[in-house]
């Protein structure tokens, strides 16, 4: 099981926790197998230590670096986004994850959870200038019967 399936597989899981696994994991294997893999080890440090500027940024030079990795990266980079409030950017990023070899189960819940969270935004303006549904319609022009479509529908139709 690699690192980032290890920490970011399950949604259950507080930053607090994952940075606990991060450690145990790099604990039990201290050497990292090649540049690539120290960079991700620095970048899922950064990130599971809440240092999300800099891990969006080690995750992108991963993505361009490792183009065989890119959506893996992406994903992260998503994660990122999402733990900075960038909701936009997030979605922007797991879409882009999902068309460059990205989980799209995990994509459909990613994607879901950002569009949800912003819609849930104080910042939304009451003169309509700000649509707080566009990330759910979003969702479900990508994901029409994902897993919150229902969901998703149900939101629209208030």
């Amino acid at each position: 099981m690699g690192l980032l399936k290890l920490l970011f597989g399950k949604k259950e899981n507080t930053l607090n926790d994952l940075d606990k696994k991060n450690d145990e994991f790099i604990a039990k294997n201290p050497v990292a197998k090649d540049d690539e893999n120290e960079m991700m080890r620095n970048a899922s440090k950064l990130m599971t230590s809440g240092k999300f500027q800099e891990s969006l940024a080690l995750f992108k030079t991963l993505s361009e670096k490792y183009p065989n990795n890119k959506g893996l990266y992406e994903s992260q980079v998503g994660a990122a986004y999402y733990f900075l409030g960038a909701y936009e950017n997030a979605v922007d990023y797991y879409i882009s994850s999902m068309k460059n070899g990205g989980d799209k189960s995990m994509m459909d819940d990613n994607i879901w959870e950002a569009a949800e969270a912003y819609s849930k935004l104080d910042s939304h303006t009451n003169d309509g200038s700000v649509n707080p549904k566009k990330l759910i319609e979003k969702y479900l022009e990508i994901f029409p019967n994902g897993s919150y479509s229902k969901k998703a529908k149900s939101i629209l139709e208030k």
